[in-house]
């Protein structure tokens, strides 16, 4: 048993009621669970080893037991509904009603608008009111709406929980239901008038009904200006970690309007201030001194995120990035010892065979793709998985079968089981109450059966994503010291200081929007949610709840917001609230002692590369030359990000579809003496046949009219770009294509042995032309210089001279192949268009130029193989701008100018090298 003392201590007022045998009533059920840890605490402390629980309910959960009760004993037979079953029968009116015409929300949206309608038309009792308000064309179709919502329950002897209250005011009327002898309401700011009524029967029928008041304000009721959100969070921070170290044992609260909204910042920086030892991310944060009462939503967890991923993968093909996750995911038949395989996988095999126009697949695809590759396997647990799950699609005949929701919930435990999903015999506490959670959700899955309807396999997923988008998960309380709320959460609650942030005139009071489906002047007449007056005066309560909650409350807001500049909110004036510095209670940290930093100097060489040919080709020469570190950290390290996936054809594949088109087509035509002989219906026919050629592997992963369409919209490009360049073909001087696409091995530069692609290899009757296709832009002058941009054709024209000396390079071109007048053939000596050639006159001769190449490429060679690891950004910030390295360099990020969109060049380049 947890012996901490709970956070909050039992008032008087309530500790007596219970003792009396009272029940007690709190307005929500985290002021409830506080209240019954309180009351155990108390119990234990007095040295008692037993004792009876005691009833202390929220509001709901008694209406729920009341109701209970009365079923039970035979006084009504009416099913009360839940959430999910009363959202489904608006669902099923909303989609029959054929004259709501054309709307912006979804039937979901509008049961959602219109539910929430019909609770508050039942809990400010204004049915009698609404058709003589209804004006509206909005608010006329809420009451057919409404009307056949009735019909309908009645019929079925259904009861909608917010009729509840209507219901049991009238059992305890006519004495079907005895109420208990005392009722003590706790942390009530406000109680509708539905509410109310049942109140007043329920003391008629001869039971005392207490509502605990509120308390003597705080006597150290504080406001404190901030100077914008960030300085206001680290206030508190720092108020909190002083009070903690002057008083170990006390109970503070952090209140927040938008907790939900701030959550992150807030626990970014309590993590820093608080307990910076939780900074390491394999840290639990079971021993932090703060914790959040408002919980995140179930479908927000990560065990319930990874069930129902699997449950979609079930349901049809999956985007390829989701089953990545999946794949990396220790909760997905994930054994000890399979993870750095899974991952390797990934990284290796999965992104690299993605289907080439849409990147998702299905269970069987994955299972055959992992078969396909031998040299990096799939771990055999999670192959043996994946085949149980196809099995199980066939099993269950989850594509067309009906079956009760019931069933459904059966079968997805079934479902789950062959998935071996979870942590595999080492669930941690947080997983076995989310666990606990999903398998209420399951049975709230299994309450559709009450209109004894059959559902295929996607309706009843589709519904449990509703049901765990809108399930709300908060973990049992630790009784952490410092309680982070929002202000409801906070009622009934004491606490021996409270911080309230943003209580600023412009964040607060949070504006409320009243209900579009009933009419404007009824929601202020009975004063609605969303009523400013009314909503002002609930907000006051609030406050002055909180102020009687502790002997210190401070209200801070910040003087600067992204709204503008604010001041205290005028709702706090009647507080009388004390202005208070920051400084006063929360001073800033004194500084950190600095430790005298003791240079040294690292003179231990790095090993040797080994004697074999390594990865990356020219890359290696570009990226010693842009940056030491970057070629370090890739080539030597293996850092690199994993591949992009975007859906149809990145620029890179784009890319070398030209490549694939302009091989075949060189080996059918092989010279340009041959081009000028075709005529133009030989040319396009010869065109068609390599851009068929080279569009193979797109047409096979066709499935469907847009993946034909996406083909075809390739095919035409690739026709019209190869036709524009043949032109500038044309204009040339002579030549026959000698080398198309050919990869050599081993060739030496320096001290490295490189393996080398080159595009093309053109003879003339001077010599060779070295080629590089490009589609997006380059130019010659990025071969220039002792660190190259591009070093790839000048290591070419190297290579050349040495391994073929009988035909030595006479120029070296970019291939700029655009469609339009962009495209050009650009060289070192000259420039080639559709107009002629133009010499470049101010260029040495490249026998001269070539010995400069050798000279820079072999130093970049020789730094590369030494090690020379220096963070040298060529160009800073430029240089850096696409570089992954960036977090382990650990240069400046903010002075980098990040563009959201690449353009088609460097995405291109990159894929290419």
């Amino acid at each position: 048993m947890d012996e901490r003392p709970p956070t909050v201590e039992l008032q008087q007022t309530v500790a007596e009621s219970l003792d009396r045998g009272a029940t007690v009533i709190t307005a929500n059920q985290r002021t409830a669970r506080t209240l019954r840890r309180a009351f155990d605490h108390r119990q234990r402390t007095k040295g008692l080893l037993s004792w009876t629980s005691p009833t202390i309910l929220a509001w709901d959960s008694w209406m729920e037991t009341l109701w209970r009760t009365a079923l039970l004993e035979g006084h009504t037979t009416a099913l009360l509904l839940n959430g999910l079953q009363e959202h489904t029968i608006w669902c099923s009116i909303i989609e029959a009603d054929k004259t709501r015409g054309d709307v912006l929300r979804s039937v979901d949206g509008l049961a959602e608008l219109a539910a929430e309608a019909w609770r508050l038309v039942a809990q400010y009792e204004a049915s009698s009111l609404m058709k003589q308000a209804a004006s509206s064309l909005d608010t006329r179709t809420y009451l057919r709406w409404a009307a056949a919502f009735d019909r309908r329950c009645k019929a079925q002897d259904w009861l909608s929980k917010a009729l509840i209250e209507q219901q049991l005011h009238e059992a305890v009327q006519s004495g079907s239901v005895a109420p208990p002898f005392e009722v003590l309401l706790v942390g009530f700011d406000d109680i509708t008038p539905a509410r109310r009524r049942l109140l007043k029967e329920v003391t008629s029928a001869g039971a005392q009904v207490i509502e605990v008041p509120v308390g003597p304000l705080a006597d150290g009721r504080l406001q404190v200006e901030c100077s914008n959100d960030q300085d206001e969070i680290l206030a508190v921070a720092r108020w909190a970690r002083n009070r903690l170290i002057e008083e170990p044992s006390c109970r503070l609260a952090v209140i927040s309007p938008s907790l939900e909204s701030r959550r992150s910042s807030i626990d970014r920086c309590f993590r820093h201030i608080l307990s910076p030892h939780l900074e390491e991310i394999t840290a639990s944060n079971e021993t932090a001194p703060y914790e959040f009462s408002i919980g995140s939503r179930l479908s927000d967890t990560p065990l319930v995120r990874v069930a129902m991923e699997i449950l979609r993968w079930l349901s049809g093909p999956l985007p390829l990035e989701r089953i990545s996750a999946l794949l990396v995911s220790p909760l997905f038949a994930m054994p000890e010892g399979d993870a750095e395989a899974r991952s390797i996988f990934d990284a290796f095999n999965l992104r690299r065979a993605k289907l080439l126009l849409r990147p998702e697949g299905t269970i069987a695809w994955m299972i055959a793709t992992a078969r396909r590759n031998k040299k990096r396997p799939l771990p055999a647990t999670l192959l043996l998985t994946l085949s149980r799950l196809e099995e199980a699609q066939e099993r269950y005949e989850i594509e067309d079968k009906l079956r009760s929701f019931a069933d459904w919930a059966t079968t997805i435990r079934s479902l789950l089981t062959d998935a071996q999903w979870g942590h595999l015999g080492t669930e941690d506490s947080i997983e076995f109450q989310t666990r606990k959670r999903w398998e209420s959700c399951l049975d709230e899955l299994a309450s559709l059966d009450f209109r004894e309807v059959e559902a295929n396999f996607s309706t009843a997923l589709h519904s449990l994503e509703r049901i765990v988008r809108t399930t709300i998960f908060t973990q049992e309380s630790r009784e952490a010291p410092v309680q982070i709320l929002g202000p409801l959460e906070a009622a009934g609650a004491q606490f021996d200081a409270i911080w309230f942030l943003g209580a600023g005139d412009i964040t607060w009071p949070t504006k409320r929007s009243g209900n579009a489906l009933l009419p404007w002047t009824l929601q202020a007449q009975l004063g609605m949610p969303g009523d400013n007056v009314a909503d002002d005066r609930r907000n006051l309560a609030v406050a002055t709840r909180i102020c009687a909650s502790a002997p210190q409350v401070i209200f801070s807001y910040a003087a600067e917001t992204e709204a503008g500049r604010q001041r205290l909110s005028p709702l706090l004036a009647s507080l009388s609230l004390t202005i208070a510095s920051v400084d006063s209670f929360s001073p800033e940290d004194a500084p950190e002692m600095q430790a005298r930093l003791e240079p040294f100097f690292d003179t231990m060489p790095l090993p040797r590369l080994p004697e074999r040919t390594i990865q990356g080709g020219a890359e290696i020469l570009r990226m010693q030359a842009a940056c030491g570190f970057r070629a370090f950290a890739e080539k030597r390290l293996l850092s690199s990000e994993l591949r992009s996936v975007v859906l149809g054809m990145d620029a890179g594949e784009r890319g070398t579809i030209v490549h694939e088109a302009l091989e075949s087509f060189w080996k059918k035509v092989g010279s340009q003496a041959a081009l000028k002989a075709l005529a133009s219906s030989q040319l396009n026919v010869a065109i068609t046949e390599s851009v068929e050629e080279s569009i193979q592997r797109a047409l096979q992963s066709t499935r469907s009219v847009w993946d034909a369409a996406y083909v075809q919209v390739q095919r035409e490009r690739l026709q019209t770009l190869l036709a524009n360049w043949m032109e500038i073909e044309r204009v040339r001087s002579d030549f026959e294509v000698l080398v198309s696409e050919k990869q050599f091995d081993d060739v030496k530069i320096g001290p490295l042995q490189l393996t080398v692609r080159v595009d093309r290899v053109d003879a003339t009757e001077a010599g060779s032309v070295i080629i590089d296709y490009k589609t997006g832009s380059a130019m010659p002058s990025q071969w220039m210089g002792d660190r190259p941009d591009a070093p790839q054709l000048p290591l070419y024209a190297v290579l050349s001279s040495m391994l073929q000396p009988d035909m030595p390079p006479i120029d070296l071109a970019f291939a700029n192949i655009h469609a339009g007048g962009d495209a050009v053939f650009d060289g070192y000596t000259g420039k080639t268009t559709r107009s002629g050639w133009r010499p470049n006159k101010k260029r040495p001769p490249i026998e001269e130029q070539l010995e400069g190449w050798k000279t820079v490429l072999t130093g970049l060679a020789e730094s590369f193989d030494r090690g020379e690891a220096h963070v040298d950004p060529k160009q800073y910030p430029q240089t850096c701008k696409h570089c992954s390295q960036r977090t382990l360099c650990r240069l400046n990020p903010a002075a980098i100018d990040f563009d959201e969109e690449l353009d088609e060049q460097a995405e291109g380049e990159s894929a290419e090298w």
